[in-house]
C-alpha cells in the first residue's frame, strides 16, 4: 500500500459470512459493503486506504495482526464484527491490537464484549442511573419466577442486528412468554432477555468523539405507520433485512422532530450510556420514549453500521456532514485519542514497538487529523439529506439493506 501525507489506513472487516450456513446471512454479509464504502470515503479525502478481509481461519488472527504491526499503518479502521460466524468473537482483533500496540478505531474489547451481552449492559446502565426498561433473564430456556409486568419483549441476549426479533417477540401473557423463551433457546442456545416493552417512539442517537468532544448528531426515528394492522411497533430481523417482508415495507427511517426538552433528555441518556460502557470514537444508542416522556435506553451499539446510506450516515447528513466528513470525523476522534493517551504515558512508560516504528511517519498525520476543522455547512441548493421516506434498511437489495446495524435490538 502506498504512502500518503494523510496517512495509511487499513479497513479491517470479517468475511465469515461466505462460508457459514447462517440464517442471519444478510446482516453478517453487509459488513463488506460497509468496508467498501469506508475505503472509498477515505481515498476521496487523500488517505492511502485499502480493505483488509479477515482470513477464513480464525486462528490466523495473531499472524495477521503481527503483519499489520510490522506495516505500522497510521490506523486500522476496525469493522470486524464476528469470527467463524460468531459475534461473540468480535473482541478478538481489538484485543490483539491492544497487545501489539496497533492503533484502531472504535471501542475496546471490554466495551464490545459487554455491549453484546444485553443483560450485562442493562445491569451497568441501571447501576449508573441510565434509564432502561426493567428486565429479567432466562439462562436455560425456562421462565424466571420474577418478571416485569406485561407486555414484554423477548430477545436473544447475545445477538445483534435484530437477530432473533420477530413480531411474536412481544408477548402479552405467560403462555406466549414460555413459547418465545423456548424458541430463542432452541434456535440460538443462549440466554433470553425478557424486557418490559415500552410502547412509544423509537429514536436513535448517533454519537461522535470522546470526552469533552463527544457530541450527538441530529436524531432519526422509525416511522411505523405502514406496519400491518395490530402488529407491534418494533424493528424485526425481517423488517431490517428482508425487502419482501411486510415489516420491511412498513418501517421507514425519518428525521426525528422533537421538542428541545425531549431532544436534550435523549442526548443526555445516550451520552450517559456511552460513558457508562466506556465506549470510544462513535456509537449509536437506541431509545424508546414512554408516555411520560422518559427516554429509555433499549440498546447500545458501539460498532454500529457506518456504511453509506445507513442510519448514522443519515444522522450525520442532518447535521451538515457528508459521508466522507463522517468517516473522517471517526478517524480524527481515534487519532486524537491516541495522541492524548501517548502524551499521558510519556512519563516512565515504554511505548509499544508498533508505536515507535510509526511515530516519525505519523506525527504530521496526527496533527492533520486531530485538528481537522469542522466541515462547512451544506450549501443551499445541495442535494437534500437522504432521510424522509427511506426504508429502515435503506438499501435496495438484501446485501445492501442495512440501515441501523450493529447492536440493533
Amino acid at each position: 500500500m502506498g504512502h500518503s501525507r494523510r496517512g495509511r489506513i487499513l479497513v479491517l472487516h470479517n468475511r465469515d459470512f461466505a462460508a457459514v450456513d447462517d440464517p442471519e446471512f444478510a446482516s453478517r454479509a453487509d459488513v463488506e459493503n460497509a468496508a467498501r464504502d469506508v475505503t472509498r470515503a477515505l481515498v476521496s479525502r487523500g488517505y492511502a486506504a485499502e480493505m483488509l478481509p479477515v482470513p477464513a481461519d480464525p486462528l490466523a488472527g495473531p499472524a495477521l495482526v503481527g503483519d499489520i504491526a510490522r506495516q505500522a499503518p497510521s490506523l486500522v479502521f476496525n469493522l470486524c464484527e464476528s469470527l467463524a460466524g460468531d459475534a461473540r468473537h468480535e473482541v478478538v482483533f481489538p484485543s490483539l491490537f491492544e497487545l501489539a500496540g496497533v492503533r484502531y478505531t472504535g471501542s475496546g474489547p471490554l466495551a464490545l464484549g459487554t455491549a453484546l451481552r444485553k443483560d450485562r449492559t442493562k445491569a451497568i446502565l441501571r447501576a449508573c442511573g441510565v434509564p432502561t426498561p426493567a428486565a429479567a433473564v432466562s439462562l436455560d430456556g425456562s421462565v424466571p419466577a420474577e418478571l416485569p409486568p406485561f407486555p414484554l419483549i423477548v430477545k436473544p441476549a447475545r445477538e445483534d442486528a435484530s437477530t432473533g426479533i420477530w413480531l411474536r417477540s412481544v408477548v402479552a401473557n405467560a403462555a406466549e412468554l414460555r413459547a418465545r423463551v423456548a424458541e430463542v433457546w432452541a434456535r440460538y442456545r443462549q440466554p433470553s432477555l425478557i424486557e418490559q416493552f415500552v410502547a412509544g417512539r423509537e429514536l436513535y442517537v448517533s454519537l461522535l468523539g470522546n470526552g469533552a468532544t463527544l457530541s450527538a448528531l441530529p436524531m432519526h426515528e422509525v416511522d411505523f405507520r405502514d406496519m400491518p394492522a395490530g402488529a407491534p411497533h418494533i424493528v424485526t430481523y425481517d423488517g431490517k433485512w428482508d425487502p419482501s417482508s411486510e415489516e420491511y415495507k412498513g418501517t421507514r427511517s425519518v428525521r426525528a422532530t422533537v421538542t428541545p426538552a425531549l431532544g436534550a433528555s435523549c442526548a443526555a441518556a445516550a451520552r450517559a450510556a456511552f460513558v457508562a460502557l466506556e465506549l470510544r470514537d462513535y456509537a449509536r444508542v437506541d431509545l424508546r420514549v414512554a408516555g411520560d416522556g422518559t427516554p429509555y435506553v433499549i440498546d447500545v451499539n458501539p460498532n454500529c453500521d457506518l456504511s453509506e446510506g445507513a442510519g448514522v450516515c443519515r444522522a450525520a447528513s442532518f447535521g451538515g456532514l457528508d459521508y466522507p466528513d463522517l468517516i473522517e470525523r471517526v478517524v480524527a476522534a481515534a487519532t486524537a485519542r491516541y495522541v492524548s493517551s501517548e502524551k499521558e504515558s510519556m512519563h516512565g512508560l515504554r511505548e509499544p514497538r508498533a508505536t515507535k516504528r510509526r511515530a516519525r511517519r505519523t506525527a504530521a498525520d496526527d496533527a492533520d487529523a486531530a485538528d481537522a476543522p469542522p466541515p462547512a455547512p451544506r450549501p443551499r441548493g445541495a442535494a437534500p439529506a437522504p432521510d424522509e421516506g427511506r426504508p429502515v434498511h435503506a438499501r435496495g437489495a438484501v446485501g445492501r439493506a442495512r440501515a441501523s446495524r450493529r447492536r440493533a435490538r
